[in-house]
């Protein structure tokens, strides 16, 4: 096992025809005595929302419409009333929150537009302060709870690396790219990423093939493409989240079930509860039938039930 002595930091390599796009910096390399000077066939860029290698090739990013904000803490001492391990997420006058129970406590946070934010207060630390005390809900949860962990704050939630595959180098993860993470699929998403790099690399491995960084690239291309789809999919279906559907879809469900129940009704809803869990999950984000049926019944399913009450500004 090789132990991590120095965070690896990139440079864009030498122009060349056929050579890597992008290359360890001295510093780096001599932190890694047993790479013996040599650059290593194939760097993986794993730095998270960092996204090292793209800001060293000035790759562009697909944004997202919103321009959100996220501040999240963990509590102790806090009063939970539901099922143990139920993540609950409620809309507020502006955005969202959720509260996650995590053995002895809880994550807390809140989603909402910058403006919004700044209307809360000056620092993290106040704003969700503040969210807390003035949200009924959120203050029956927390409470006097004790706030056990520094204010965390995400920004740019939807951002999408236009590439992530080049020669001799491949972007993993949020690395390639970030999108809301409604519902929590991110880490699925990260190791789904890092599986299909893995399944891409595995026929050159065996045929012990000759790594050039443009055969990598070439093996890695498949790679791009479906995952890129894959965060595509999953920004379609936080845009349905925001825009009102699943939340109202979710209301149109409890509606339908609360009129009586029978065989056929029930597998109707397991049904339909299923296919929407996995694309919220990140297990069948793309599924053509999931992702057809979940449009199909934000158009027809919703049984008087309107998205725009639903909808999170």
């Amino acid at each position: 096992m090789t132990r991590v002595v120095a965070r690896a930091r990139l440079q864009r390599a030498l122009p060349s025809a056929t050579g890597p796009e992008l290359a360890l910096v001295p510093e780096s390399m001599a932190a890694a005595p047993h790479l013996e000077g040599r650059q290593p066939d194939l760097i993986v860029d794993a730095t998270g929302r960092a996204r090292h290698s793209s800001h060293v090739l000035d790759i562009p990013a697909r944004v997202g419409p919103r321009k959100d904000v996220a501040h999240f803490a963990h509590f102790e001492g806090f009063r939970w009333d539901d099922e143990p391990g139920q993540v609950l997420i409620a809309r507020r006058d502006a955005g969202w929150s959720w509260c996650i129970p995590l053995h002895e406590r809880l994550s807390v946070g809140i989603v909402l537009g910058q403006d919004d934010a700044a209307q809360l207060g000056r620092s993290p630390e106040e704003r969700l302060s503040a969210a807390v005390t003035k949200d009924p809900w959120l203050s029956s949860v927390v409470g006097s709870a004790r706030r056990v962990t520094p204010v965390a704050t995400y920004a740019n939630y939807q951002l999408i690396a236009h590439r992530a595959v080049g020669p001799g180098w491949v972007a993993i993860g949020d690395a390639f790219g970030f999108v809301d993470p409604m519902l929590s699929p991110g880490v699925f998403l990260s190791l789904r990423s890092a599986e299909l790099v893995a399944d891409a690399l595995t026929p050159m491995l065996a045929r012990r093939t000759e790594a050039s960084p443009a055969r990598l690239a070439a093996r890695l291309r498949s790679y791009g493409t479906a995952h890129g789809a894959a965060l595509s999919a999953w920004l379609a279906l936080v845009e349905q989240f925001y825009d009102g559907r699943v939340l109202a879809l979710m209301r149109a469900g409890r509606d339908f079930m609360a009129n009586g129940s029978g065989p056929v009704k029930n597998a109707v809803q397991r049904h339909i509860e299923r296919h929407i869990g996995l694309q919220a999950s990140g297990a069948g984000t793309t599924r053509r039938y999931s992702r057809a049926l979940l449009q199909f019944l934000g158009r027809y399913g919703l049984r008087g039930v309107e998205p725009a009450d639903y909808a999170i500004r």
